[in-house]
């Protein structure tokens, strides 16, 4: 055994707002904590961390301000093809999924369902 931690599999990137945190602690309880990895989106060189962490899915909260603009979606997808991404929205209770694929979330269950198939 190499000793090295497994890579995360969901990283949420984060500015600290109440609502990603609570998304955070949440999951913390469904994932064990190594899968796991909280990315704030403000700090020098977070799209290069969320890259190296090679997550197969990729939190974000599309009303937090500057979350999309610090940390460049395009680039993500290029670097990760086969990533997860969802972007969850509190202020117009939506929750987008891009892949392949799309699906409507109702509620928490269905996002740790989702994180969970990828």
């Amino acid at each position: 055994m190499s000793g090295k931690a497994p890579a995360p599999r969901v990283v949420i990137l984060s500015s600290r707002s109440i609502f990603v945190e609570g998304i955070a602690a949440h999951l913390r309880q469904k994932l064990d904590d190594q899968s796991l990895l909280v990315v704030d989106v403000q700090a020098a060189g977070a799209l290069e961390q969320v890259i190296a962490a090679q997550p197969s899915a990729i939190i974000l909260d599309a009303s937090e301000a500057g979350a999309s603009q610090l940390c460049d979606v395009g680039a993500l997808l290029k670097a990760l093809p086969a990533v997860t991404l969802v972007r969850l929205d509190p202020e117009l209770e939506q929750v987008q999924v891009v892949t392949s694929e799309q699906r409507t979330l109702q509620q928490m269950q269905d996002l740790v369902d989702v994180i969970r198939t990828v």
